[in-house]
């Protein structure tokens, strides 16, 4: 019998007299390490919860207190996301060329509010379209306003999306007065109108506010929201598919936006605020979710931009930071309730045999290493 000088181990059951045995001893990666990270791995896949995320990622940054304005400091405490934007090209009427590449997105929370504010680059600044040939810039957020991932071509049927709409006309409106006819047509004159007040030539609508004075602005008398006097220069909508945007009965977004002209032209800056809670089930709800999906949208009014004619993003995903204290709120939160659903149970229970399979397997092999040695080592010493 002979052992190999290398290994000093001894030969196999049944070696034939005078055969030798070689064992090569490598070192492996532990297998209790590999079945705890598969059991990891398990027991967060039946949570649904994606252990690699493609596609950029915002985070709305906490903050203390929400920022004053679009200058201030508090905006860099948020990382931008660079967010690329695609001609849309499958509803009528169709955008054939891309005249806005990207859009800057930032985004804080003060716990209550969240704000996002989003850049581009804009040459033009259009912020009127009261002729037939005049389109305005805009830019939109779109929510899904369940968990539900929505098609991102304005959601789907029974996939509501919740759309906030900045209008360069409506903050126009808002920062320098109503834009009515006579803005545009400069010859343009009414000289007479009963129960009319003020003196010809009348401004609408603050000279057309009597009851009785009303009734010469249909859109106005009926009630119709896109003729009312501004408060906000967004405006809020609900969608479920192509063609099928809607004036949101309750409006809870309000924004601001200014365009500055740059070296390279102009640049668009926005900004979209709201109670983090939803106000109706009509309303993406912020409060309560770490993650959102989002999507944006901008139209370039030069171009002639209006309706399905712009340019949008895909879905991304954006992440809601929450003060220190609520965040350890929300985790002791979330993993109690994962703790209480019967899937973790049995996922955690399937995982955990897994790991004391294989650590019982490691305990035993590295007995019968030792029991051989001892083995060799006492006749060795009879020897």
């Amino acid at each position: 019998m002979y052992e190999h000088p290398s290994t000093g181990s001894e030969p196999a059951l049944g070696a034939a007299e005078g055969s030798f045995v070689i064992r090569l001893r490598t070192r492996a990666p532990s297998v209790a390490l590999i079945a705890l990270l598969v059991a990891v791995a398990f027991v967060l896949a039946g949570q649904g919860t994606a252990l690699a995320v493609q596609g950029p990622t915002m985070t709305s940054a906490w903050v203390g207190e929400m920022p004053a304005d679009l200058d201030s400091p508090v905006w860099e405490r948020a990382s931008s996301v660079y967010v690329p934007l695609t001609p849309q090209m499958v509803a009528l009427p169709r955008l054939t060329k891309l005249s806005v590449s990207q859009v800057v997105a930032r985004s804080v929370n003060d716990g209550r509010r969240i704000a996002i504010r989003l850049e581009w680059t804009d040459a033009t600044r259009d912020a009127r379209a009261t002729r037939p040939d005049e389109f305005r810039d805009a830019a939109a957020v779109l929510f899904p306003v369940s968990t539900d991932v929505p098609g991102i071509c304005m959601g789907a049927p029974g996939q509501l999306t919740n759309l906030w709409h900045w209008k360069a006309d409506w903050q126009e409106d808002l920062d320098r007065g109503f834009q009515e006819v006579r803005d545009a047509y400069p010859n343009f004159y009414k000289d007479s109108y009963p129960f009319v007040t003020g003196q010809p030539p009348f401004r609408a609508p603050a000279d057309f506010a009597a009851p009785d004075a009303r009734p010469y602005f249909p859109g106005l008398a009926a009630g119709n929201p896109l003729s009312q006097p501004r408060t906000s220069p967004v405006e809020e909508l609900l969608a479920s598919g192509f063609g099928t945007a809607a004036h949101k009965q309750r409006q809870g977004v309000t924004g601001r936006g200014v365009w500055t002209e740059t070296p390279r032209g102009g640049r668009w800056r926005i900004v979209f605020v709201r109670d983090l809670a939803a106000s109706d089930s009509e309303s993406v709800n912020l409060e309560s979710r770490s993650e959102v999906p989002v999507a944006f949208a901008v139209w370039n009014g030069s171009n002639q931009e209006v309706g399905a004619r712009k340019q949008l993003s895909g879905l991304i995903t954006m992440r809601l930071r929450s003060s220190p204290a609520a965040a350890r709120e929300r985790l002791i939160e979330t993993t109690l309730t994962q703790l209480n659903t019967p899937p973790t149970y049995l996922l955690l229970g399937f995982g955990m045999l897994i790991g004391v399979v294989a650590l019982a397997g490691t305990w035993a092999r590295r007995r019968a290493r030792a029991a051989g040695q001892s083995s060799v080592d006492g006749s060795n010493a009879e020897s």
